[in-house]
């Protein structure tokens, strides 16, 4: 039997200087300080802050459709996703974007830089991904994010993780936290058929990238 293709967006993030407003919720933006390039209009990279998995969620628009993700409050209260954009009265010039990967990858010669220039991390640490809701998968509306794990000890498929601050895995001198995860749990981590985490107990890989359980979509957690 043919194995039906994991649902889900991943998504890359960058910085983001907003450079122009074209509507309500259309901009776009640098993904680096525009000082260094003499604001040069031709790196601007358009999107639709509009099309995120919320409204897809909606069925506002469709899965295809999404090009960046939303903005929402993840553990402990932090924000996540996207975080810049034009929002009247206010304007949020500086902050993050998260685009949708094949979008990123349409942009050509302007697809921002993964991990983003002054990240001291891998690719991954810049990564996050959000599984499609009413699917048949323990993930289904669970966000992930990407850390590098090291795995220091197991007791089946539990293991204690040293798990760095994400884009400082490798600067030097960086301090990673230490936790225990149930490798094997959705509720915990990108756990199941073609998980992003690539870390694992027994024979797989002890260091490399773990994907942390950081929101839900379908929870009041999402912001409008």
């Amino acid at each position: 039997m043919e194995r039906l293709p994991v649902m889900r967006t991943v998504f890359v993030g960058t910085s983001a200087f907003l450079g122009r407003i074209d509507g309500e919720t259309s901009c776009a933006f640098w993904a680096e300080e525009p000082v260094d390039h003499d604001f040069d209009p031709a790196r601007l990279v358009e999107v639709d802050l509009a099309l995120t998995p919320a409204a897809a969620a909606a069925k506002e628009i469709g899965w295809d459709e999404v090009q960046v993700d939303d903005c929402f409050s993840g553990p402990g209260g932090g924000v996540f996703g996207t975080t810049i954009g034009p929002s009247w009265p206010e304007l949020r010039l500086v902050g993050q974007v998260c685009l949708e990967q094949g979008y990123a990858a349409s942009l050509g010669d302007r697809r921002p830089a993964c991990p983003p220039p002054g990240s001291q991390g891998h690719p991954y640490e810049s990564m996050s991904v959000v599984y499609w809701p009413h699917i048949d998968d323990p993930r289904a509306g669970i966000r992930y994010a990407g850390h590098h794990a090291v795995v220091t000890a197991e007791q089946g498929t539990v293991a204690r993780l040293a798990v760095y601050p994400p884009g400082r895995s490798l600067r030097a001198g960086t301090q990673p936290a230490t936790m225990w995860i149930d490798l094997a749990s959705s509720e915990q981590c990108d756990a199941g058929p073609d998980s992003l985490t690539t870390i694992g107990v027994g024979d797989a890989p002890k260091q490399g990238a773990v994907f942390l359980i950081c929101g839900r979509l379908d929870t009041e957690d999402e912001y409008e």
